[in-house]
């Protein structure tokens, strides 16, 4: 089988199903990213050798400056020093990421906990698990939650499968996401007043986006090279995410999505 396929946007053959393999992904082989929030650290896993690094370090500095207070004293279980991270395969890696009754491996389910969303890029899910779900896109910068407090299946997991047609090749959107402290933070930012906290905002409309990814805002652009595969996990009790189109003509294709518990 000739991996390069992924990277040059050819239609790549389906693999073998390997079944899970998440050695390597384990919250202790990224102990190195909270010692050094600013630096990446290389590993391996799924076979596949990948660096890894922290999409926002100091995320909470960073939003107690925007908002000029500490989002711990929101009251909405804040806990995030740093948020998201993303890795990156140097070869294309087949990850099983739950089980057949949809469990999340419990150590991705432990980065997630303490960083937020999940990247995982030059990665793809076993042939059984691309199969079913969901595909969704929504108007852009209206922040939500795909799973509510009574559903069990908390997490998302998105994919942009490189073996479909339509997603091989990168999407014309970007999907946006910030801690439950920050939605409210903003909110009040823009004029809202004290509120219980909401499972939907539209916020942000009037602000420079690019300036606030990386500080406030957590981009994820789902643009690798065509052929490319792209997974995101992200827990819905503790984010919220939007989809972003930089260009009103640029929504792009729906992204799969399934809820795991």
């Amino acid at each position: 089988m000739d991996r390069s396929a992924h990277r040059l946007g050819a239609a790549p053959e389906e693999p073998e199903d390997r079944g899970p393999h998440l050695t390597g992904l384990a919250p202790e082989a990224l102990a190195d990213l909270v010692r050094s929030p600013d630096s990446p650290i290389r590993g391996r896993a799924a076979g596949a050798d990948f660096t890894a690094h922290l999409a926002i370090p100091h995320y909470r500095a960073h939003l107690t400056r925007h908002f000029g207070t500490d989002p711990t004293n929101v009251g909405l279980g804040f806990d995030f020093d740093h948020f998201g991270v993303e890795i990156e395969f140097a070869a294309p890696a087949e990850i099983a990421l739950y089980d057949d009754g949809r469990t999340l491996d419990a150590g991705l389910r432990d980065i997630v906990a303490r960083f937020g969303p999940v990247v995982l890029r030059n990665a793809y899910l076993p042939v059984r698990s691309r199969v079913g779900g969901q595909r969704n896109i929504f108007q852009s910068l209206s922040f939500h939650v795909d799973r509510g407090a009574t559903q069990a299946d908390g997490y998302s997991l998105f994919q942009r499968d490189p073996f479909d047609p339509v997603q091989q090749a990168p999407r014309g959107s970007s999907t946006l996401i910030l801690a439950n402290a920050a939605a409210y933070l903003q909110a009040l930012k823009e004029g809202a007043a004290p509120h219980a906290f909401r499972l939907r905002y539209s916020l942000f409309e009037d602000a420079d986006i690019a300036a606030l990814t990386g500080r406030v805002l957590f981009e994820q652009p789902w643009g690798a090279p065509a052929g490319t595969g792209e997974l995101v996990v992200l827990d819905n009790r503790t984010v919220l995410h939007a989809s972003y189109y930089a260009r009103p003509t640029g929504k792009g294709y729906p992204i799969g999505v399934r809820y795991l518990f």
